[in-house]
């Protein structure tokens, strides 16, 4: 498994998705103007430039929009190939770029219906996605 670097955020905009991740649970933020679930964390609302917000537990169910397989690694912590890197268009709107875990090259297809899929590794987890 890579290194990775856990993130350290330093504001409360983005603490309790982080934090969230941690218990295995999505959590975005909700506008309290217009309801807009927006990602990534932010301090205002992109549509509305409203500043308060609600976290919003999410399904984590959605689909492929876009992907891209890796042939050849870039990256020396990640010499494992090959692996995609997928735009996943949340059930609740917002789009999340990460990947899709499970699937070889060519099983993966823009439309596939995914699911959240949590990867604790040292300390830190990140969000991915496995075939629903």
């Amino acid at each position: 498994m890579p290194e990775r670097t856990p993130p350290n955020p330093k504001n409360a905009h983005e603490r309790e998705y982080w934090e969230g991740l941690a218990r295995h649970q999505l959590l975005l933020q909700r506008c309290a103007g217009c309801r807009f679930v927006r990602y990534p964390p932010g301090l205002s609302c992109p549509e509305c430039w409203g500043e308060a917000f609600t976290w919003q537990p999410l399904s984590g169910r959605g689909s492929v929009v876009s992907f891209v397989w890796y042939m050849r690694s870039l990256d020396r912590r990640f010499p494992e190939v090959p692996y995609n890197v997928s735009l996943v268009k949340l059930a609740e709107g917002p789009a999340i770029i990460s990947n899709v875990l499970g699937v070889k090259f060519g099983e993966l297809a823009v439309g596939n219906a995914v699911r959240a899929a949590y990867l604790d590794d040292r300390g830190f987890t990140a969000l991915m996605f496995g075939k629903a």
